[in-house]
């Protein structure tokens, strides 16, 4: 599934990133013009950062 091109993605997804980190999507997506991408804002579930929020193409994460 192509995620940078999706406009917006459902809240509570959860992805393994390729760091390794757990994530859920909260349903914010913005697009990035420069390179013509959708990113969507994850925050982390588990570990270290849990709480973090950040932007990311879920296009190199794997759905769990």
């Amino acid at each position: 599934m192509a995620y940078a091109e999706m406009q917006s993605v459902e809240a509570g997804l959860k992805f393994k990133t390729r760091a390794g980190l757990i994530v859920e999507t909260t349903g914010v997506t913005q697009h990035i013009e420069s390179v013509e991408v959708n990113v969507h804002e994850v925050v982390i579930v588990d570990g270290d950062y849990q709480g973090n929020k950040y932007l990311i193409n879920l296009d190199y994460a794997e759905k769990v």
